[in-house]
């Protein structure tokens, strides 16, 4: 396969995933997750890594990176490559992968993400230029950044309601009414 078949299946799922929530998004936050992903029968630690993980492939790490890279002349075409793969393979694997019996499904629902990086990583050796290496990641990184949007957008984040910041007069005022003794 041709790196620009790969970066066409990615911006074909960037087209079904940008404007509409998708399926594995909303699996996510309903709690449907087929490989069993949980902690103690919860699953708030899922999509928080999903947050977390499709951030640091996309906007805040690796795209930030990788753009530096390629945009640099002093680093090599292949070594803007490497940088990618350390950057993605093994977060990806983690998110989408599965691995039977233990995990029979995606671990965290999102097999499309990993199967990209698999794609992405076999077809590099067809990438000749940073150009063209650079209008590949900008699908991918697209395709992360939108999956991030997601799953930033659905994470219930009333929850934090629960959690509120104790502020020095806070501590102050119960540090007052503990001395208060009403004997």
């Amino acid at each position: 396969m041709h790196w620009t078949q790969v970066k066409d299946m990615i911006e074909d799922d960037l087209d079904r995933i940008c404007w509409e929530e998708p399926t594995e998004v909303t699996m996510c936050k309903k709690g449907i997750y087929p490989s069993g992903a949980n902690v103690g029968g919860q699953i708030l630690g899922n999509l928080l890594f999903l947050i977390a993980d499709t951030q640091a492939m996309g906007w805040k790490c690796a795209k930030p990176t990788v753009t530096a890279a390629i945009n640099d002349p002093d680093i090599p075409l292949e070594t803007c490559k490497k940088i990618w793969r350390y950057s993605t393979l093994h977060i990806a694997k983690m998110l989408g992968n599965q691995n039977p019996p233990g995990c029979p499904a995606p671990w965290l629902n999102v097999p499309n993400l990993y199967r990209f990086t698999q794609e992405i990583d076999k077809t590099l050796p067809t990438v000749q230029t940073k150009e063209e290496l650079n209008d590949l990641l900008w699908s991918w990184f697209n395709y992360v950044d939108c999956l991030n949007r997601w799953f930033f957008l659905v994470y219930p984040w009333h929850h934090g309601l629960e959690h509120q910041l104790v502020t020095p007069a806070d501590i102050a005022e119960l540090d007052k009414l503990s001395n208060n003794n009403t004997n």
